[in-house]
């Protein structure tokens, strides 16, 4: 029998969170931690899957990492770190991530590059001896009931003259115009780029650059046409529809 492990902390109101009125957020955060089949939420299909999703964030954390030559990079919310070990462990940055437990025991079991932790994201005591150059939280905010630990969190643990890659889904580009509500179960609530920008900022943090990139490793030429249509509102969805923010603490 499936197993899912719940969190109930206390919810901000959607005008907070700088959603649009009549939103509908999830009531409670439902992590597929423990089981999400007979052979457990990280199972070999998802695992090979791991690399997929959020696959330019982490080609433009590498790129920011060998420009700048930052040397230390937490992952809030790394999972099996598939994207870590093949993009920023080639820069030679000493890597963090932070994650549920069954996460942080495949990265270990698999032998990935860096420190793995265990860390529960809506109430984080992580304290590290050292900042971080880069923070990455790759489609993580989404989930959590009350985002405001995680971030605040970040603003603790990166240097003051490091960065932050936050990306989630883009609502409108993923749903549809007209979404209310997220129709995955494991996503708290999704917002539009406007809306997500004005939190990050709400947050304490300044953005430097706010980017639409394809969801997965489709190549960014594939969607082009669909992107064409989307803002031509001849095609009610595109394939652009992670939302990525750089930012900063000032």
């Amino acid at each position: 029998m499936s197993t899912l492990t719940t969190h109930e902390p206390s919810a901000p109101d959607a005008k907070s969170l700088y959603l649009p009125k009549g939103y509908e957020a999830q009531d409670t955060n439902v992590t597929l931690d423990a089981n999400r089949d007979d052979e457990g939420y990280w199972s070999p299909w998802r695992i090979s899957q791991s690399g997929k999703y959020q696959s330019h964030v982490y080609d433009w954390a590498e790129r920011l990492i060998r420009r700048t030559g930052f040397t230390r990079v937490l992952d809030v919310g790394c999972g099996v770190a598939t994207k870590l070990e093949r993009s920023i462990a080639p820069t030679g940055a000493t890597i963090v991530g932070i994650d549920q437990p069954s996460a942080v025991a495949n990265c270990n079991r698999l032998d990935r590059t860096g420190t793995f932790l265990e860390v529960d994201l809506e109430k984080p005591s992580f304290e590290p001896d050292e900042p971080f150059d880069l923070v990455i939280f790759a489609d993580v905010v989404e989930h959590l009931v009350n985002p405001a630990p995680a971030m605040a969190m970040i603003q603790r643990v990166v240097a003051r003259d490091g960065l932050v890659l936050i990306s989630t889904p883009e609502r409108n580009r993923r749903r549809g115009r007209t979404c209310r509500k997220s129709e995955k179960p494991e996503h708290v609530r999704e917002w539009a780029q406007n809306e997500f920008v004005r939190f990050v900022k709400s947050c304490g943090f300044c953005v430097h650059a706010s980017r639409l990139m394809p969801q997965d490793d489709m190549p960014w030429s594939r969607g082009l046409i669909r992107e064409i249509g989307f803002q031509a509102r001849l095609l009610k969805r595109s394939p652009f529809a992670c939302h990525t923010v750089l930012c900063g603490l000032g």
